[in-house]
């Protein structure tokens, strides 16, 4: 069944938003990499300015939150929260944005599809199963990247950066059974990020130096990592997936990589080597196929069945 023409273009519109702050998510967390922030002080910066909003605006739906399958406030926690935004900074350090950009957002599409046929029973059209290829073939051509270039380091950086989008994509799906507004989805996210904050502060497991950086360093920060990414991407894809669904979302967050690409160039020097751009556009390519502009709905009933035997 076809979603109707507002509804597309709101969730077309949240997501040309949301590509424009992922970018600036990357080009963030790589430049935390070269400073003396740590991934805590931008995790601080994320979370806490969103959890004081979406906390408030959510005081009265704490009940309809709760009444939500925990394994899916489970996913949404994991998924875009802490442990999201550890993995995706670790991996960060090890790799260029272009090739950080292009593995989370850009294997979505193959990782979000393989969920919905391997544990909920989703059909896979061929032309999907063409575009799940290309993605294949571009994180492969990442991978010979670094084996050709003998950084085993950049091994590391990959399979954390995996790790991040897997992640990711098992909160695409919960987002998009659970029955969450994006509000409810953001707060919690936001509330759940400050909470493990606290517990790795009280058990001295994680280090902040957010008073000891320059204040324009940490301003610029806020303002994508707590403005953008902590309040306004998160409201605008979650807007995303109710209005578009969770596999064409994630489909369409792969051209994050091309934007924060041409976004590291001035401000790092790292050019884009033939193989990068190559494995690149495989990835886009593949995500674009996969989508088949219209996705195949997630049977959100027969999940939810699923959910409660």
């Amino acid at each position: 069944m076809q979603k109707n023409t507002p509804a597309m273009l709101t969730g077309l519109l949240a997501m040309t938003v949301t590509l424009m702050i992922w970018s600036g998510f990357f080009i963030s967390l790589r430049a935390s990499s070269q400073s003396d922030l740590t991934i805590a002080d931008i995790a601080l910066i994320r979370f806490v300015p969103a959890a004081l909003l979406f906390g408030w605006l959510c005081r009265h739906k704490v009940r309809h939150i709760f009444q939500t399958p925990k394994r899916y406030l489970a996913l949404i926690c994991w998924g875009a929260g802490l442990p999201y935004l550890l993995l995706a900074g670790y991996g960060l350090h090890y790799v260029p944005v272009a090739d950080g950009a292009s593995l989370i957002p850009g294997i979505l599409p193959l990782l979000v599809s393989g969920i919905a046929v391997v544990c909920f029973g989703e059909p896979l059209s061929p032309m999907r199963r063409a575009g799940l290829v290309f993605i294949a073939l571009g994180v492969v051509c990442f991978v010979a990247k670094s084996l050709a270039g003998g950084q085993p380091g950049m091994l590391i950086g990959y399979a954390i950066l995996l790790l991040a989008s897997f992640s990711w994509a098992w909160f695409t799906i919960a987002m998009r059974v659970s029955g969450l507004s994006a509000t409810e989805g953001a707060a919690v996210i936001a509330i759940s990020g400050c909470g493990l904050l606290l517990t790795g502060f009280l058990s001295q497991t994680m280090t902040f130096n957010l008073l000891s950086v320059d204040s324009q360093e940490v301003m610029y920060h806020f303002l994508v990592q707590g403005v953008g990414v902590g309040i306004v991407s998160s409201l605008c894809y979650t807007l995303a997936i109710s209005r578009l669904g969770a596999e064409m979302s994630a489909a369409l967050g792969a051209f994050t990589p091309v934007l924060a690409a041409l976004m590291a160039i001035p401000l790092f020097s790292e050019p884009l080597t033939g193989q990068t751009m190559i494995a690149m556009a495989l990835i886009v390519i593949g995500a674009l196929t996969a989508s088949e502009v219209m996705p195949i709905p997630i049977n959100k009933s027969k999940i939810v069945k699923k959910a409660m035997r």
